[in-house]
């Protein structure tokens, strides 16, 4: 099976670098213009997918006084663009099951599915991180636990919303009874979750298609967080590999060595060390995704944190990123990487394809989607 590469979509300036400069260096987020043309070419040098996450609140106050600060377009709604503005290319879009309701959810997704042919996805979070303190009743009175039950009631009755059946649940967060008049339905969006805890991973095994996890989780974690999913996808009754495993990489690629190493440091030299001190402190407290890997990792220096956040850094010569690529599939069973980049301009698309999409290609782990008519 080919390894499935999508883009992190940037519906901010940045998620993943605390560095001013950096993100400075980034096209207008609010311009159509800069999206279509990003989206249209993530999708002609091959990329699978656009996955977008999404957050309700700043970093803190450092964060969101300076410079680096920027409002995150709510995915459902940039999604619905990138879509119109491509023809093959998948949208997965984060949507937080404390904020929404899931007849909501439905409607938008429903929509979304139809107008782009099936081509939408969904990133189902629970928590939502810094965005937590916006809404205490939302996130902080409800346990990991409690939140995925919500999620999984969700799902329910997106379930049967989207197959236009009637819908009948009598839950402790919701009491639906009716029809819900929407898009044309028998849809079956693509469901990736990124929950680490135990009710996460029960949720996942449960209802995913992908796994989402952070680039930085040790192998042996990775795999042993993996392997349970599966052993409960199969108590579940449905396959072991019904869930597939996607990463997140933050990727420089050169033509040498050399130049990726001078790149990747003028991002390190730039990372504010304060902001970095307010993502780790708020990712931490909100969300448990992140924090293993920042526990397991803790001598990490902050710069390197500040340089890719959660992302496993891939910078390299383009056979050094092909190869990592390449371990990421044979030795961690991924199934897909989700690639961002420091600077997230069409050149950097452009040269991740010319560079390193050909070497995949030779080392037979990745076959381009117009091969297999974009099925997944």
């Amino acid at each position: 099976m080919s390894i499935r590469l999508g883009i992190f979509y940037p519906n901010a300036r940045s998620i993943h670098v605390c560095a001013p400069k950096v993100v400075a260096e980034n096209p207008d987020l609010f311009d159509y213009d800069v999206h279509r043309d990003l989206a249209q070419t993530a999708e002609s040098v091959g990329f699978d997918y656009a996955f977008m996450a999404d957050g309700w609140g700043s970093f803190g106050p450092a964060a969101y006084a300076g410079e680096y600060y920027d409002p995150i377009i709510l995915s459902p709604l940039l999604a619905m663009h990138l879509l119109s503005a491509t023809k093959r290319l998948r949208c997965i879009s984060t949507v937080h099951t404390s904020f929404f309701h899931p007849l909501l959810i439905a409607r938008i997704g429903g929509a979304l599915d139809a107008l782009s042919k099936g081509r939408w996805g969904i990133n189902i979070v629970t928590g939502s991180g810094f965005g937590e303190s916006l809404d205490k009743k939302a996130f902080g009175s409800m346990s990991s636990a409690q939140r995925y039950d919500r999620a999984a009631e969700t799902m329910e009755i997106l379930f049967k919303a989207w197959n236009n059946e009637k819908i009948e649940l009598d839950g402790t967060y919701f009491q639906v009874d009716g029809r819900l008049v929407g898009p044309p339905a028998s849809m079956k969006p693509l469901i990736v979750s990124a929950g680490a805890s135990d009710a996460g991973r029960q949720f996942a095994g449960k209802y995913a298609d992908y796994i989402f996890m952070p680039g930085r989780t040790p192998r042996e974690e990775l795999v042993k967080r993996y392997a349970d999913i599966k052993r409960i996808a199969s108590e579940c009754g449905r396959p072991a590999d019904a869930v597939q495993l996607q990463v997140h990489a933050s990727v420089v690629v050169r033509e040498t060595a050399a130049e990726a190493k001078e790149y990747s440091n003028w991002v390190a030299e730039n990372v504010d060390l304060e902001i970095v001190a307010e993502y780790l402190n708020g990712v931490r407290g909100g969300i448990s995704t992140y924090d293993d890997v920042y526990r397991s990792l803790g001598d990490l220096q902050m710069r390197q944190v500040g340089s890719v956040a959660g992302a496993r850094k891939i910078h390299g010569s383009a056979d050094e990123v092909a190869d990592h690529i390449e371990m990421l599939y044979r030795e961690f069973g991924c199934n897909g990487v989700a690639v961002s980049f420091p600077v997230w301009t069409t050149d950097e698309v452009k040269r991740f394809g010319e560079l390193v999409m050909p070497r995949l290609k030779a080392k037979g782990i990745w076959v381009p989607p117009s091969e297999h008519n974009w099925s997944w």
